[in-house]
């Protein structure tokens, strides 16, 4: 079998990202975020006292917290020669989980070399124990020593690709976005982005690193390199799967926008009719202000958290070039010692940032619409209730005349009535009731008239 098949201390690593608190979660929502994060570390062993426990590690107020203190690691069961690293990155939980294969009685055998074969062995024993998967994203990292001088490293990296088999229907030229050298080490990444739908368990990512055996260079400072190395991995990935998990969750507020426009749009395409018709029905536009006040507040907070992602996105991606920066200057000759991984924020900055950006300026105009609808429909609530009002204060108004000149007629025309102090008067009680009252209906239906004329 061909030297391309086999390298010494082959290693895998896995590098997961959930959630810890997010904007607007609720005590029940992060003790729950917590209890499934904590499952990947200890399974389904942990308990309430020691869950308490660990809670207690995240009230430090640094920006990175190691939650298992100085123990740090929490080691693989035995004979698995592996270890899981949980930490804390602000409102982010992040664990790395590194396994080599088995502890061996033999410590010499442990740096021979190993068939690759075994990498697909060594993910599955990884991926077993990241349960539930990652609410955020998670990343892979794969590295070894060449067995030879004149081994070819590309060849070796095509053969752990297809080994691993993290990719739908494997394309090692698709997937492929970047290569690089870094401390003698051949870097590949590979990379194939989840869709618009925004479904983050379909983001695969890897990076595979290759040392050189320079005639026999020792593991031991290769593992030392690499250690310094998961140090960065740990924050530079994070940043990559938050500018990638940000990006999904705007596909997800993008078709919730879309489904509310719609609404929007035959709320404003009602409107006409219910305003141009013969008679405006006032309960039915009240309905329609609810409706509408109902959706603006959905829409606005769909809004809102679309310009979020958006910052999340800007925020991450800057993290993640100062962090190219920072490991070529911490570990290489320099500050573009490492920037052979910057094709992905230049990809995120022409897809991801455009496209929020761009989804936030043509959706926020349903904000608009739907303000002016509202501001519509409002203004013809008030001149219907003003209407309402003016016509009863008419029929008032006349009706006190109607009464006033009823009342004064009576007055008048109760002198003449028959009295023993008046046996002369001619005029009869009824006659004076009847004739008072058609003289207020008179002049109660003059009022009217003559406001009408006024108010037309």
């Amino acid at each position: 079998m061909s030297k391309e098949n086999w390298l010494i201390y082959p290693t895998v690593d896995l590098f997961v990202y959930d959630l810890a608190d997010g904007i607007g979660q609720n005590e029940d929502k992060i003790s729950q975020n917590r209890q499934q994060f904590w499952q990947k570390i200890y399974g389904d062993k942990i308990s309430a006292p020691q869950l308490a426990k660990l809670k207690q590690a995240e009230t430090e107020t640094a920006e990175y917290i190691e939650l298992l203190g100085d123990k740090k690691l929490a080691a693989f069961e035995f004979p698995l020669d592996g270890y899981a690293y949980p930490v804390k990155i602000g409102d982010t939980y992040a664990a790395q989980f590194d396994l080599s294969g088995k502890i061996e009685s033999d410590k010499e055998k442990t740096f021979e070399p190993k068939e690759i074969d075994c990498l697909e062995w060594l993910k599955q024993q990884v991926i077993s124990r990241v349960n539930p998967p990652a609410t955020i994203g998670q990343s892979w990292l794969v590295w070894g020593q060449l067995t030879a001088d004149d081994q070819d490293a590309l060849a070796t990296a095509k053969n752990c690709y297809s080994k691993l088999n993290l990719f739908p229907n494997p394309k090692w030229e698709r997937d492929l976005k970047a290569t690089g050298q870094f401390k003698g080490a051949d870097f590949y990444e590979l990379w194939l982005p989840p869709g618009d739908r925004g479904n983050i368990g379909e983001n695969h990512h890897v990076l595979i690193c290759l040392f050189p055996y320079n005639n026999g260079q020792s593991i031991a400072d290769i593992s030392k390199t690499v250690a310094k190395l998961y140090v960065h991995l740990m924050r530079l990935f994070a940043f990559r799967n938050k500018v990638i998990w940000a990006y999904t969750q705007s596909r997800q507020l993008k078709a919730d926008l879309k489904d509310a426009s719609r609404t929007i749009q035959d709320i404003v395409q009602q409107l006409p009719q219910q305003v141009n018709g013969p008679k405006v029905d006032l309960k039915e536009l009240q309905q329609s202000l609810v409706d509408s006040l109902t959706i603006f507040s959905v829409y606005a907070n769909y809004i809102s958290r679309l310009e979020e992602q958006e910052n999340t996105i800007k925020t991450n991606l800057k993290n993640y070039k100062r962090r190219l920066e920072t490991i070529g200057e911490d570990m290489g000759s320099d500050a573009e010692a490492f920037k052979f991984m910057a094709s992905f924020s230049d990809f995120a900055k022409e897809k991801y940032v455009w496209q929020v950006a761009a989804d936030n300026r043509s959706l926020s105009a349903g904000l608009r619409l739907l303000e002016n609808a509202i501001q519509t429909i409002e203004g013809i609530i008030e001149i219907e209730r003003a209407k309402s009002d003016r016509t009863l204060n008419v029929t008032i108004g006349a009706v006190g005349v109607g009464i006033g000149t009823s009342g004064v007629a009576a007055s008048v025309y109760a002198s003449q009535i028959r009295s023993p102090a008046s046996p002369t008067n001619p005029i009869n009680v009824n006659v004076v009731f009847g004739l008072s009252m058609g003289l207020g209906i008179v002049a109660g239906a003059i009022v009217l008239i003559m406001i009408g004329k006024k108010w037309r």
